[in-house]
């Protein structure tokens, strides 16, 4: 095929100027001198054209797409689970540093709030009643995505 069919088959996209086109074509030309091995052709366009008719065969398998997608896919599978694998521990330590730095300071606050609310000492169970179910409904999410539907009547 030369540039000239090229040219037809496309018909001047309306996205490519003249200065474009003119280089392209240029471009193919020197290609097509090198691959005939033309000697004013192009030095690299030389060795390019000359290491394709060359090249060595390959003997791949039928099934070699097939095998390196499913590699590709269990590697990425395998770092989805490391990372989801770490966010659960940096979850945990964070839950234990908070559990951790309520427990040390936590006198001073319980005071303070209940100085702020406003049942005073009486609404300080309603709020940790509160909490209690926040953070169950919030455990029984996880175990509904961690079970796959085995929790799903919880």
């Amino acid at each position: 095929m030369s540039i000239h069919e090229h040219e037809h088959e496309h018909d001047h996209d309306s996205g490519h100027d003249e200065h474009a086109a003119g280089i392209d074509a240029r471009r193919w030309q020197a290609q097509e001198r090198a691959r005939r091995g033309e000697a004013d052709a192009d030095a690299g366009d030389l060795r390019i054209a000359r290491a394709l008719r060359d090249a060595l065969p390959v003997d791949l398998p039928m099934d070699f797409a097939a095998r390196m997608a499913a590699r590709v896919q269990h590697r990425a599978e395998a770092s989805t689970l490391l990372e989801q694998r770490l966010l659960r521990v940096l979850g945990l330590v964070f839950a234990l540093s908070a559990a951790v730095v309520v427990a040390w300071y936590g006198r001073g606050w319980v005071s303070g709030l209940a100085a702020a609310l406003p049942g005073g000492r009486a609404a300080l169970g309603w709020c940790a009643l509160a909490a209690l179910c926040l953070m169950a409904n919030w455990g029984l999410g996880g175990l509904r995505r961690l079970g796959g539907g085995r929790w799903a009547g919880l």
